[in-house]
């Protein structure tokens, strides 16, 4: 997709947010409110309210629909076209969490009581002032049956009409550009709708006070629909600053932030980038790596059960961040027929064999946590720390091919344009 693409969002959809930050584990919750005004917002589902994920896969579907004419119904080819596109891995893991993102908006209903803008033509509303508007997003989706062995499966969702119409006919919206929120972690991508309310494009600048105290925490819960109980300012102070370092650090993302602090209080000053040297102006690092190091990388990840997009925070992660968990890497390149031999030889795992030979058989499967296919060699990354003499998967690269060692690499050393090319 164009970076320049830009998405019209009705300001009472920039208002309720569509998602709630800092939902942890399977935690589900099916009802959020806020505090606009005299007014109040509720965001509810019966299955679980939105998260950033979620308004990400909304965010696309609605830059779709502004491209076909606001249409209401929109094909994609597949799971996997829709992950990338919202800057999402493609494993089967996340393509089960896409799914369970439209089945989350099809669920979600945004009821808006004594603070909806009516800055525009609504063809479901007549009349004048509101005390209650309640509208749903998606009503339906469907995605394929896999009729024939390595046809993509197209998915199907239609819009709410009624939704669709207060996004085509409201004058009261931003153009907000569409490319940055693609990597964006969930705080950041919570703070950049949200000072896009506030961002003049026009004159480059744009400020908010956000409080101080118990204020600040408020603002935090409110604004950025965040579900932690906070108790202090330093917890809310401690995730606005990282967030607004990645902010700064894509050079996708128009304006910069700085958190100014004035007497005790705080406010967030918004920036026009353009002739502005940025301390760090970085790449996304994390796709320049092979296939292979990605893969081992979002399961290092994973093992902080407490990461919820595992992917987003690989994509934003600095150089230094990288090498902190590509130290502890290594890249093995073996011949791939002895690959296939070792698979052969230890993937048959039967239940009558001894508990400590089937250990050791799901050891030596189970040691790469990413593997690529090139040519006649296959490259596996392995965790260092399996690398020892205790392990099966040493004994056996030691008993099957002894000048195994002659292919190992550091898994660091790919971050240099030079070693990019060989794998």
């Amino acid at each position: 997709m164009d970076s320049n693409v830009k998405i019209k969002i009705d300001f009472n959809l920039l208002q309720s947010g569509t998602w709630v930050l800092e939902k942890k584990g399977n935690q589900q919750i099916h009802y959020f409110e806020k505090k606009i005004g005299e007014g109040k917002i509720i965001i509810y589902n019966a299955l679980d309210v939105p998260s950033p994920i979620d308004s990400k896969i909304l965010d696309y579907l609605m830059v779709r629909s502004q491209e076909m004419q606001w249409a209401e119904e929109i094909t994609i080819p597949s799971l996997r076209t829709l992950a990338k596109e919202i800057g999402m891995g493609t494993d089967k893991k996340r393509l089960e969490r896409i799914r369970r993102g439209l089945e989350i908006l099809v669920n979600t209903r945004i009821r808006f009581e004594n603070c909806f803008v009516d800055n525009g033509t609504l063809d479901y509303i007549k009349g004048g002032d509101y005390e209650v508007i309640n509208i749903g997003i998606l009503t339906d989706y469907t995605i394929e049956k896999v009729s024939k062995r390595g046809q993509p499966r197209q998915i199907t969702v239609w819009f709410n009409k009624n939704f669709i119409s207060l996004c085509k006919h409201s004058l009261g919206y931003k153009l907000i550009p569409y490319a940055p929120i693609q990597g964006l972690r969930d705080t950041a991508y919570a703070l950049y709708k949200w000072a896009y309310r506030w961002y003049d494009s026009s004159k480059g600048y744009g400020e908010r006070w956000i409080g101080s105290g118990k204020a600040l925490v408020d603002w935090y819960k409110n604004e950025l629909n965040s579900v932690a109980q906070y108790k202090y300012p330093s917890e809310v102070l401690r995730r606005i600053k990282v967030a607004i370092k990645q902010l700064n650090e894509n050079p996708k993302v128009p304006f910069g932030l700085n958190l100014k602090e004035e007497n005790g209080n705080y406010k967030i000053e918004l920036y026009r980038k353009e002739g502005v040297i940025l301390k760090t102006k970085r790449e996304i690092l994390f796709d320049k790596l092979p296939r292979a190091l990605r893969e081992a990388i979002i399961k290092l990840i994973e093992k902080k059960k407490h990461i919820k997009d595992s992917y987003a925070l690989a994509r934003s992660m600095s150089l230094k961040e990288l090498e902190i968990l590509l130290k502890k890497l290594v890249v093995i390149q073996l011949p791939k027929s002895t690959w296939e031999m070792i698979e052969t030889l230890y993937s048959d795992i039967r239940d009558f064999e001894p508990e400590d030979v089937k250990k050791s058989k799901i050891e030596v499967i189970e040691a790469p946590i990413g593997k690529e296919v090139k040519g006649e060699f296959v490259y596996l990354v392995v965790e260092k720390e399996k690398l020892n003499e205790k392990h099966s998967f040493y004994k056996t690269l030691e008993a099957i091919i002894p000048s195994w060692r002659e292919g190992l690499q550091k898994a660091v050393g790919y971050l240099k344009e030079v070693q990019l090319t060989k794998l």
